[in-house]
């Protein structure tokens, strides 16, 4: 299982993280991304790459 966090004060609202992740795992939020289907990620870390303001974290975390 992985942990995706956005960090909300440096996201730009771009949404590449929506448009790249093979899981959709991203919505947008008030203009800002969210995790809202965190537990569907597979941790390959599309999203990370994508984040023009490196505001995105993935972790693997045990159950």
């Amino acid at each position: 299982m992985f942990k995706v966090t956005v960090n909300k004060e440096t996201c730009e609202g771009c949404g590449e993280c929506v448009d790249v992740c093979p899981s959709e795992v991203f919505e947008m939020k008030d203009d800002k991304a969210e995790p809202v289907n965190m537990e569907e990620c597979v941790g390959c870390e599309s999203c990370v790459d994508a984040c023009p303001t490196d505001s995105i974290t993935v972790e693997e975390v045990e159950e």
